[in-house]
C-alpha cells in the first residue's frame, strides 16, 4: 500500500494562511460523501506516503528516539508540556543519551547541519508544581546555540497551546495526544505496579493510555508548516523549510505501516488573537463526523464536557437511525481542575443524553486493570471503520475554540484495504482495554452484532471496560464548573468588544483612562512636592482635612456612611477610583482595601438589584440597543465575564451592574466575579492612596519618590493590559476555519 509514484497537484485555499491542499489526479469513486472539506472543517489535505499508529508512551518514545537519532537537518517540537529529563527508551540500552534534553543537545553538537526548535506552552501557575523547574534555563541557556527552546505565550487569557507535533527533517511527523514529559510513559500492559512507570518528582503514577499517529511524505510537510507557523506567531521568526530527508531511514522500524498513499486531512483550532481570524475546524469536523455516522461511533478521549458535542449527539440519539456510540473515558478525575471541567460537566451531559437515548445506543466505559483506573488521555474517533481521526483535541469546550489544537483524519473512500486497517486498529485498541486478542474482539463483535455486545461478552477479567459512574463531585467543584472558568468556549478577551457596545462615555478606551489616572496622580505628587513652599495655606488645609477625616474613624456611623458614599457614587456615576484613593489615604492600605471592596460590592449589588427590578426592556431603552451584546456575553460567560469586566475597565461600572442585574447572570456569579475581578485594582489603588496620605502628612523627597514609583508600577500594569487587549482584538469569526 506504498504510493505508486503518482503526481499530486498543489492548490492553495484562500482561508488557510499558507497551508497547501494536495489532491490526487484521479481520486477513487467514493461510497459516501467525503467528510473532509478544506476551508470548512480542515485546513489541508495531503498525501501520507506511510501512516502508522503508536499506542501508549512506551511505543511512542522508542519510535521518537529512532527518528531523532536519524535527524540530519531539522527537528521541530511543539507541545503543551515538556520535561528535559524524560527517558525515551526504558527497555533497552541507555546510550547515547536517553533523556530527551540531553539527547537533543548531543545531536546538535555532533551534527553541524542540524537545528532543533522546541516550543512549549508558557503554562499557568496552576500547573507549575507538576512541571520541570527552570526548564527554560536548562534547555535554552545551558545547551548548544542551535537548540532553541521557547515558551509560547502568544494566546488569549486562559488559553493554552495544546498541539502535540514533532517533525523530523520535514519528512516524518508525529501528531496526537502525547507530550514528551513526565507521567506519560506506560506499556500496553498497563501493569498496576510497573517499576518503569516512574519519572523525576513522580515515584509512581497510575497506568496511562494515549495514541499518536506517525506519517511521512507530503502529510509530514503539511504538519511541519503548522509547526513553523506556530513558531512564527510565538517567537516572531520565519523558518524556511529544509529539503526533506530520507523518510525510509527516519521511519521507526518498530512502527508498522498501517496504510500508505492515503489522503490525510488536517484540522485545527486557533482562537482569536493578534488580528488572526479564529479557526474552529476541529469543532466542525466533529460535527460532520457525527452526522456522517451510519453504523457506529467509537471514541477514546480524556474528557466529555463539550456542550456542542453533546447537542449533536442528543440530536442523533433521539432518531431511529442513530448509530451505536461507544465512548471510552477515564474514571474519577483527581485534580480540582479536572473535576470541575470533566467531572461535573460529564455527569450532567451523560444524564441528559441518557434521557433522550430512546433506542439504547449510547455506552460509556472506563478501562480498569486489576481494579485500578487507566488514565485515558487519547483523542481518537472512528466512524463506521470508514474514518479514522487522531489528534490533540479533547471533547471539551476549550478544544473547540480556545486552545490551539491539531487533529488528522483519514477516510477509507472505496479502499477496502484502508477500511480493514482502520477496523484492525479499533479491534486492537478494544483488545488492549479488555485484556484479550484483536481476533477475539472481531469474533465477539460478529456474534453480538454490535460493539457494546462484544464489550459486554468480553468484560469481567482483570483487564476490562466497566460502565462509567456518573456521580457528580462536591459543591465547590460544581461552583467552578458553573462559572465556566476552567473550560470556556472562546477567548475571554473577546469580551473587550463590550466597551464598543456600551452607551455614552463607556466607549472610552483603556488608554484614555490610563492617561487620566496618570494626570491625576502626577498632579497630586506635584502638589505634595511643592505645596509646603508654594502654597503653605493650601497644604495646611489639606492636612487638616485629612486629620479631620481620620478622626471620623472612631464614630459608630463612619463605616455605614463610607459604604453609603460608595453606593451614592455608583448611582451618580462618579468615578469609584477616586473614592478608593481617598479611602486608602485616610485608612491606609489594608483597612482602606477592605472598606473599598465592601463599598464597591455594596454599590454593585444595589445597581444589580435596580437592574433586576427595571428589567431587560427598560435597561435597553435607557442604555441603547447595543446593550444586547453585553447581555448575551454576561449570560454566556457568567463569572468569567464579570471578572474580566472588573479586571479590565472597558465599561462604566454602573452600566455593567445594571445590565448584569437585568440579564440572567445569577447573583452568586455576579458577586464572585466582582469580588475576584475588583480585588487587584482596589489593592493597587489603595496602595497609591496610602502613599498619597503619607505624602500629605510628611511631604519628604523619599515619600514623594515612593509615591511616584508606586504610580509608575500601576501605570505599567495598566499599559500591559492595554497592549495585551490590543492583540486580542480579532476579526469577527465567519465560517468555521
Amino acid at each position: 500500500m506504498i504510493p505508486d509514484g503518482r503526481v499530486a497537484r498543489i492548490h492553495r485555499h484562500p482561508n488557510v494562511a499558507g497551508m497547501t491542499l494536495l489532491a490526487r489526479d484521479s481520486p477513487p469513486v467514493r461510497l459516501r460523501p467525503a467528510i473532509a472539506r478544506p476551508g470548512w472543517n480542515c485546513c489541508a489535505v495531503a498525501i501520507a506516503d506511510r501512516l502508522g499508529v503508536v499506542v501508549d508512551g512506551d511505543a511512542y518514545f522508542r519510535a521518537l528516539k529512532h527518528a531523532l537519532m536519524e535527524a540530519r537537518r531539522e527537528i521541530i517540537i511543539v507541545g503543551w508540556e515538556f520535561d528535559s529529563r524524560t527517558r525515551l527508551d526504558r527497555t533497552g540500552p541507555q546510550s547515547p543519551p536517553n533523556e530527551i534534553g540531553a539527547l537533543l543537545d548531543h545531536l546538535v553538537r555532533s551534527r553541524p547541519d542540524l537545528s532543533v526548535r522546541v516550543l512549549i506552552w508558557d503554562s499557568a501557575m496552576i500547573y507549575a508544581f507538576n512541571r520541570e523547574f527552570a526548564g527554560l534555563v536548562k534547555m535554552d541557556w545551558l545547551t548548544h546555540r542551535r537548540l532553541r527552546f521557547r515558551l509560547d505565550d502568544s494566546h488569549p487569557l486562559g488559553a493554552s497551546h495544546h498541539q502535540k507535533i514533532v517533525v523530523v527533517d520535514n519528512a516524518v511527523a508525529f501528531v496526537g495526544g502525547l507530550d514528551i514529559t513526565s507521567q506519560r510513559w506506560d506499556s500496553r500492559d498497563h501493569l498496576p505496579d510497573d517499576p518503569r512507570r516512574t519519572d523525576p518528582a513522580f515515584s509512581t503514577y497510575p497506568p496511562f493510555h494515549d495514541i499518536m499517529a506517525v506519517v511521512s511524505g507530503d502529510a509530514a510537510s503539511a504538519l511541519a508548516e503548522i509547526a513553523r507557523k506556530r513558531w512564527r506567531q510565538a517567537v516572531g521568526e520565519e523558518l524556511l523549510p529544509p529539503a526533506s530527508g530520507d523518510a525510509r531511514k527516519l521511519w521507526p522500524p518498530s512502527v508498522t505501516v498501517l496504510m500508505g498513499g492515503v489522503d490525510m486531512a488536517i484540522a485545527c483550532t486557533c482562537p482569536s488573537w493578534d488580528g488572526e481570524t479564529p479557526v474552529r475546524e476541529v469543532e466542525q469536523l466533529y460535527a460532520d463526523m457525527i452526522a456522517a455516522a451510519r453504523q457506529f461511533i467509537y471514541m477514546e478521549n480524556q474528557y466529555f464536557a463539550s456542550r456542542r458535542i453533546a447537542d449533536l449527539l442528543e440530536d442523533r440519539l433521539a432518531r431511529a437511525d442513530c448509530p451505536e456510540i461507544v465512548l471510552v473515558n477515564p474514571g474519577a478525575p483527581v485534580s480540582l481542575v479536572e473535576r470541575s471541567t470533566m467531572g461535573v460537566a460529564r455527569a450532567r451531559l451523560l444524564r441528559r443524553l441518557a434521557a433522550c437515548d430512546l433506542f439504547g445506543r449510547l455506552h460509556v466505559y472506563t478501562p480498569m486493570v486489576a481494579g485500578a483506573d487507566v488514565k485515558v488521555h487519547a483523542k481518537l474517533m472512528i466512524v463506521d471503520d470508514e474514518a479514522l481521526r487522531i489528534g490533540s483535541s479533547n471533547l471539551n469546550n476549550r478544544s473547540m475554540g480556545l486552545d490551539t489544537e491539531c487533529d488528522v483524519l483519514v477516510e477509507a473512500d472505496a479502499d477496502l484495504g484502508v477500511q480493514a486497517a482502520i477496523r484492525a486498529l479499533r479491534h486492537d485498541l478494544m483488545a488492549e482495554h479488555l485484556g484479550t486478542r484483536p481476533a477475539q474482539v472481531a469474533l465477539a463483535e460478529e456474534r453480538a452484532g454490535s460493539l457494546h455486545g462484544a464489550i459486554a461478552g468480553l468484560s469481567g477479567g482483570e483487564r476490562t471496560l466497566v460502565p462509567l459512574d456518573d456521580r457528580e463531585p462536591d459543591e465547590i467543584v460544581q461552583i467552578l464548573s458553573e462559572s465556566h472558568l476552567p473550560d470556556p468556549e472562546e477567548p475571554v478577551e473577546t469580551l473587550v468588544c463590550l466597551d464598543q457596545s456600551m452607551p455614552g462615555s463607556a466607549r472610552r478606551s483603556l488608554k484614555v483612562r490610563v492617561r487620566a489616572v496618570v494626570a491625576l496622580l502626577l498632579a497630586l505628587a506635584l502638589a505634595g512636592a511643592t505645596g509646603p513652599w508654594l502654597a503653605p495655606d493650601g497644604w495646611r488645609a489639606a492636612s487638616a482635612a485629612l486629620a479631620w477625616a481620620e478622626g471620623l474613624r472612631e464614630q459608630v456611623w463612619a463605616l455605614p456612611a463610607a459604604v453609603g458614599f460608595f453606593v451614592a457614587a455608583g448611582l451618580l456615576r462618579l468615578p469609584v477610583s477616586v473614592a478608593i484613593l481617598l479611602t486608602g489615604a485616610v485608612l491606609g492600605l489594608w483597612a482602606g482595601s477592605a472598606l473599598s471592596l465592601t463599598g464597591a460590592l455594596a454599590s454593585a449589588a444595589s445597581l444589580y438589584g435596580l437592574g433586576r427590578r427595571l428589567g431587560r426592556v427598560r435597561i435597553r431603552r435607557l442604555a441603547g440597543w447595543r446593550v444586547n451584546r453585553v447581555n448575551r456575553a454576561l449570560e454566556r460567560h457568567g463569572i468569567m465575564a464579570m471578572m474580566l469586566l472588573r479586571l479590565m475597565p472597558v465599561a462604566d461600572f454602573p452600566v455593567v451592574n445594571l445590565v448584569a442585574g437585568a440579564s440572567a447572570v445569577g447573583f452568586r456569579d455576579f458577586v464572585i466575579g466582582t469580588l475576584v475581578g475588583m480585588a487587584p485594582g482596589i489593592i493597587a489603588l489603595s496602595v497609591l492612596g496610602d502613599r498619597l496620605g503619607v505624602v500629605l502628612r510628611t511631604p519628604s523627597v523619599a515619600n514623594i519618590a515612593v509615591l511616584g514609583l508606586a504610580t509608575m508600577l500601576v501605570i505599567a500594569a495598566q499599559l500591559g493590559v492595554v497592549s495585551r487587549l490590543s492583540r486580542a482584538r480579532a476579526p469577527a469569526p465567519g465560517r468555521p476555519g
